[in-house]
């Protein structure tokens, strides 16, 4: 990915909430993001039978959910990687997506982790594979017929360091019944974000930008494993935004070979919508991951 830091405003380019042409401001855009999305988690609370606040390490982030345990052993699992710039937003705020899945019987487990400041990047692209060793663990002890993730934006970015690492899936057990990945307007190249106020909380030195950038990661070994990758943006995220998710598509499809690659930008979604609609009976993330377990599961 070229770097254009003298071409065009990187604030700009890095804050999605600008880019919303649903309301007049972007603090409306985010104030009305984290109602909707705190509304729908405490629904599911209320309609999904759960086991919440389970501890997959040992500081105060590492805790994760499990949405759907009444649901049958073998279940598929859709694993969710909040975003929020590494920094905002919550476990207890990223339940929303559960209930349409629950009435296709897929369980969801929704990752906390701790955010920066008070945690590194390093240290939550570590904690994000300590949730994901706990998941394969507990989807081979209970039968799981496939286990999916799914990342939003800064999510996104988590879930992708996690599929580069081949030697952690190669020595996890359950692993194998990793089936695919949903990267929702996602971040993979951290060369020009350190330039932008969302270093301010990160702190992510300038020579740490390319190691934690997924953009610059290997993934042929997914290519063996038949994992599906969705990599998915909004009509109404940044230019800078599309353009990560195409590049990295590229990168995937075209530099390491990958098949079951699939790349959409989804016409009058911006960063946020993108996401929200997940709370809705009718959402492609549901439509996706049904179609996927009805062809491969």
């Amino acid at each position: 990915m070229a770097l254009i830091t003298d071409e065009i405003d990187l604030e700009r380019e890095y804050s999605p909430s600008m880019w919303s042409k649903r309301f007049s401001s972007s603090q409306e855009v985010t104030e009305h993001h984290v109602n909707v999305v705190t509304a729908a988690s405490e629904a599911v609370i209320n309609n999904v039978p759960h086991k919440l606040e389970i501890e997959y390490g040992a500081t105060p982030g590492q805790k994760l959910d499990i949405l759907g345990t009444d649901l049958p052993d073998d279940s598929p699992i859709l694993v969710f990687i909040h975003g929020g710039y590494w920094q905002m937003l919550s476990r207890e705020a990223s339940r929303y997506l559960a209930q349409p899945l629950h009435r296709f019987r897929i369980k969801t487990i929704v990752v906390g982790y701790d955010l920066c400041p008070v945690a590194t990047l390093p240290e939550i692209v570590n904690q994000i594979q300590n949730a994901a060793k706990f998941v394969f663990e507990y989807a081979e002890k209970m039968g799981s017929r496939g286990v999916y993730f799914a990342g939003h934006s800064a999510g996104a970015h988590l879930v992708a360091k996690l599929l580069s690492n081949s030697d952690f899936l190669d020595s996890t057990e359950g692993s194998q019944r990793l089936q695919g990945a949903f990267l929702i307007s996602g971040i993979f190249d951290l060369r020009e974000v350190v330039h932008t106020s969302v270093n301010l909380a990160v702190q992510l030195p300038i020579e740490w930008s390319v190691p934690l950038s997924p953009q610059f990661d290997c993934f042929t070994h997914l290519q063996a494993r038949k994992v599906r990758v969705y990599i998915l943006a909004g009509q109404y995220d940044s230019p800078t935004f599309k353009k990560q998710s195409r590049e990295f598509y590229e990168l995937l499809h075209n530099t390491c070979l990958m098949q079951n690659m699939y790349l959409e930008i989804k016409d009058n979604f911006d960063h946020f919508d993108i996401v929200e609609c997940f709370a809705l009976d009718d959402n492609y993330l549901k439509n996706l991951l049904v179609h996927d377990i009805r062809k491969h599961l």
